[in-house]
């Protein structure tokens, strides 16, 4: 049964992630087709190089949050459900790897997407929401360094790989050489979180091919 209820959040995360901003920002404030703009990705890059950048802005600020948000709506509806159950034990479906794999379906979910012929976007700000969510710190140091990339250097292909890779380094650092996660996370949690890395650039890797780019 539990198993059966972690499947079913697992696959309404991937329909979440599936809903792309940047598509339904085009359509409702340009009046654009974003798979006929640009690269023809649903994706902040896109957005952002050859629409608007405030609105490129606008499309990353909400895919962080709506990862963001999502995660800690479910881990909050779990809890409370799990205090007000009298026959089940819910509380391993808000555990930290279970609740890795609910951002994990929205990341496919992001790229992927079933309804659009499975035409999304790198996932990169998605990446970003799901990642904070359980190591805030890194990712915020990882936005920092990212933002001067593209801002100052205007490398936003290298902030990409920078988003995907720093974070997972600097969390290795702060489990290793600090005790800041050590005593909050279960087993394996760490593998899970560079096996998620790996993930990440295997997406990009489909929708870099997809556009040629390989």
């Amino acid at each position: 049964m539990i198993f059966m209820v972690a499947a079913l959040l697992f696959l309404i995360a991937y329909l979440y992630g599936s809903y792309s901003t940047a598509r339904i920002i085009a359509k409702n404030f340009r009046s654009l087709n974003i798979y006929k703009v640009g690269s023809g990705l649903a994706d902040t890059e896109n957005i952002y190089t050859n629409i608007s950048k405030p609105m490129g802005v606008l499309v990353g600020a909400i895919d962080i949050s709506k990862a963001y948000l999502f995660l800690l709506v479910v881990e909050f509806v779990l809890r409370i459900l799990d205090m007000n159950s009298n026959f089940l034990d819910i509380s391993v479906l808000y555990s930290r790897n279970i609740m890795l794999l609910y951002g994990i379906g929205m990341l496919i979910g992001h790229c992927l997407p079933v309804a659009h012929h499975f035409r999304g976007g790198r996932g990169i700000f998605t990446y970003m929401g799901f990642f904070a969510y359980f190591a805030f710190l890194p990712m915020i140091i990882t936005a920092t360094v990212a933002s001067v990339l593209v801002i100052h250097f205007k490398q936003i292909r290298f902030a990409q790989y920078t988003i995907v890779i720093l974070p997972v380094v600097l969390f290795q650092l702060f489990y290793y050489l600090t005790d800041l996660y050590q005593p909050n996370l279960p087993p394996y949690f760490n593998s899970i979180l560079i096996v998620n890395a790996f993930l990440m650039g295997g997406l990009n890797f489909v929708v870099s091919k997809r556009l040629g780019e390989f």
